[in-house]
């Protein structure tokens, strides 16, 4: 019943979706040219802003984060705990508590 109700929804909007997109019925014809400077322009804007989020983001972590990494030996990283004394020094050597 659940897959006989979504092929039917999925038919439905297929046949909105091709009814509207024929450019006789709900647009008027548009150049190719200026499609394509539309296109040029939607893409240069998708550019600039993923190059200004990138600039932030980097800013942001030379800044802001990367004075807060702790730096820590790889050894004592990956290193398993034996005992309960060993754990707790590891966490707190990796939190900085003391």
């Amino acid at each position: 019943m659940k897959h006989k109700c979504l092929v039917i929804n999925f038919i439905i909007l297929a046949a909105v979706i091709l009814i509207t997109a024929e450019p006789g019925i709900c647009a008027q014809s548009v150049s190719i040219k200026q499609a394509a400077l539309k296109f040029i322009f939607a893409m240069a804007g998708v550019a600039l802003s993923s190059f200004v989020i990138f600039a932030g983001l980097s800013l942001y972590n030379r800044f802001f984060v990367g004075a807060k990494c702790n730096k820590f030996d790889e050894f004592d990283s990956l290193s398993t705990p034996e005992n309960i004394d060993d754990a707790v020094r590891l966490f707190i050597n990796k939190n900085k508590l003391r």
